[in-house]
């Protein structure tokens, strides 16, 4: 189902055909990114007016190819096709049939790894009974997205105890799973299996067949700004924020005011993560824990305060409410505006969400936005270059790494 398949020799050529352009992140031939963009301010508004309930100011139409990119880079393509056969969202003929095709491959593809991440979380509690916890779209797919197929994955993130970490990485390769070439930590990171696809399927949607790894996380501390000092999430009374995964109770997920904080940390870390998909994912957490009387403003406040996180994250407080007005208070955006840099504020007051994931490199002044001083701001911009332009696919998705010719899918994270 869908566009013929890339070999990966073609998306070598994608990739040289870019450096000749001078534009080494742009892999798409025949549409331009003034083409994408348009795309994505046609996709916030309807997002905007999908998620207040509200009949869409104009259906999604135009061009397929560049509505079908944007849907793929935004992350939003499958959530985008079950709110059009709900009629929450109106497209052309054209543009129903693109993310019909979005759902479907990421239906097939959200079961295949979640039936894989039960399987490990039921072996990793029935080993010494070692605890697990999920994170990410594995946690909030099937509990604040309208289905789990809605919210797509390119990997299976499990945290553990520092303590467990070589005994999981054993087992991970008992199961099968070989750590990616280029690893450098210890354990390992990050593990795929070798019958896994190296490589994408497509560039225009997330194929059913993309790759998808195990990511192997020891601590939740890594997760500031590149660069800058790691916020410390690992404390005491961070410990306890933890509950049983509805999908499979042998695994914990986090809990509020910790899962807002990681959620909005993690987005605000650089404007390559800052997706619609990543603010969508904010409005419907924020909707549904609210509702449950799951979420206290001022407990995340002082979550964050206590962490030195509130400051980080306002990039995707700021564009979420900018998104859907009503959903960050005006005090709790006040305050995180006081703890973020005055250069991270000025940026950030020029972006829409539909602008804020980044297509270009990144100015010097993005490079430098989150530093306190002349230290910070060298050692933050050390840590782009070394890590922001080596693959042309980690300006869309900083997860993607190319150290062994593997290739990572393009969304989720």
């Amino acid at each position: 189902m869908g566009t013929p398949c890339l070999s990966v020799a073609s998306v070598r050529e994608r990739y040289r055909w870019a450096a000749r352009q001078g534009r080494p992140s742009w892999l798409w031939p025949d549409i331009s990114p003034t083409r994408w963009q348009a795309a994505l301010v046609t996709i916030e508004a309807s997002v905007r007016c999908a998620l207040r309930g509200e009949d869409p100011a104009r259906p999604l139409d135009g061009d397929p190819s560049a509505m079908g990119l944007a849907c793929y880079t935004s992350g939003l393509g499958p959530l985008l096709g079950f709110w059009a056969g709900q009629g929450r969202v109106s497209a052309s003929r054209d543009i129903a049939a693109v993310l019909d095709l979005h759902l479907r491959h990421n239906r097939v593809r959200t079961r295949r790894l979640a039936a894989e991440a039960r399987a490990l979380c039921v072996a990793l509690a029935g080993h010494q009974r070692l605890s697990v916890t999920l994170l990410g779209g594995l946690h909030t797919g099937p509990i604040y997205f309208p289905a789990p197929e809605t919210r797509p994955l390119s990997d299976l993130d499990l945290m553990v105890e520092a303590r467990d970490g070589p005994v999981i990485a054993a087992m991970l390769a008992r199961r099968g799973f070989d750590p990616a070439i280029g690893a450098s930590t210890r354990p390992p990171r990050r593990w795929v299996r070798p019958e896994v696809s190296a490589h994408p399927r497509t560039l225009d949607y997330l194929h059913a067949d993309d790759p998808w790894s195990v990511d192997l996380h020891l601590s939740l501390d890594r997760l500031g700004p590149a660069g800058i000092n790691a916020l410390r999430f690992d404390r005491p009374e961070t410990h306890g924020m933890r509950e049983p995964w509805p999908v499979c109770s042998e695994a914990m997920v986090l809990s509020q005011p910790l899962l807002l904080l990681h959620l909005a940390v993690r987005a605000s870390r650089d404007f390559r993560n800052l997706t619609l998909l990543r603010l969508v994912e904010l409005a419907l957490v924020v909707r549904h824990d609210e509702a449950a009387g799951r979420l206290s403003w001022p407990a995340f406040v002082a979550l964050a305060e206590r962490v030195g996180a509130l400051g980080a994250a306002y990039p995707a407080l700021r564009l979420c409410e900018q998104l859907v007005s009503g959903t960050v208070p005006p005090d709790v955006l006040e305050s995180a505006w006081r703890r973020a840099p005055a250069v991270a504020r000025r940026f950030v007051e020029r972006l829409t969400p539909a602008s804020a994931h980044r297509v270009t490199r990144y100015s010097i002044t993005e490079k430098i936005m989150w530093a306190t001083s002349r230290r910070s701001a060298l050692r933050q911009l050390g840590a782009q270059l070394v890590s922001s332009d080596a693959n042309p696919l980690s300006v869309f998705f900083p997860g993607h790494r190319q150290a062994d010719d593997r290739f990572q899918p393009l969304v989720g994270r």
